[in-house]
């Protein structure tokens, strides 16, 4: 069985996922929220994993803020180009008090679009374009686990905010159902907060966007 684990970090219960291929022993890290770092290492020293990678689905920095630690491991990071300028600066949109440390100068970013496909971890990882909650968002979808990691794009039975900067209604109803409900009906959706779903389960009963 492929390795899929989903832990919750941070003061937005923000979700990150370990994923990797049933024969080998390293994961991709998809997003770091806040205080993240210290229970995925215990997590990949229980379950005699390695980290590959860590992948980010757009520059919020509830989604971001541990990337610096990751990447001075010289865990290899990707995210969109749009989303660079939030992970190395990250605004805390006046959320929390006081500006979390970003990743430094020195530490590259990989920059993915909509139509890459990376492999890592013994996985394919094709990247989508899903703008409309902010800019420089990405959804993740592995063919092989038919499970697609979508950010604060789409939940269950609702969809990411669109009164933040890059935010757009009418773009992130696109990106839903343009790109996300484009997949098979028993696609699992992978949100960046809460439970998972399915896209037919959102397709038939979002409240906010309909397939």
């Amino acid at each position: 069985m492929p390795y899929l684990k989903t832990l919750i970090a941070g003061p937005f219960g923000t979700n990150c996922y370990l994923v990797g291929a049933d024969d080998t022993d390293k994961v991709v890290l998809i997003d770091a929220p806040p205080d993240c770092r210290d229970q995925v290492a215990r997590t990949l020293r229980q379950d005699k994993k390695t980290l590959a990678a860590l992948l980010i689905t757009h520059p919020h920095f509830d989604h971001t803020v541990d990337t610096g630690l990751f990447a001075s491991d010289g865990i290899p990071v990707y995210a969109h180009a749009e989303a660079e300028e939030g992970i190395r600066k990250p605004d805390t949109l006046g959320l929390i008090p006081f500006p979390p440390q970003g990743i430094p100068e020195e530490r590259e970013i990989h920059r993915l679009a909509g139509g890459d496909e990376i492999e890592s971890a013994g996985l394919k990882i094709r990247c989508f374009d899903v703008p409309g909650h902010s800019n420089g968002s990405l959804a993740f979808y592995i063919p092989d686990l038919k499970a697609c990691f979508v950010g604060d794009v789409l939940f269950q039975g609702s969809i990411g905010r669109t009164d933040l900067p890059g935010g757009d209604f009418g773009v992130i109803s696109d990106s839903i159902r343009n790109v996300l409900y484009v997949l098979s009906d028993d696609t699992r959706i992978y949100p960046g907060h809460g439970p998972q779903t399915t896209v037919g389960d959102e397709k038939r009963g979002n409240p906010f966007v309909r397939g």
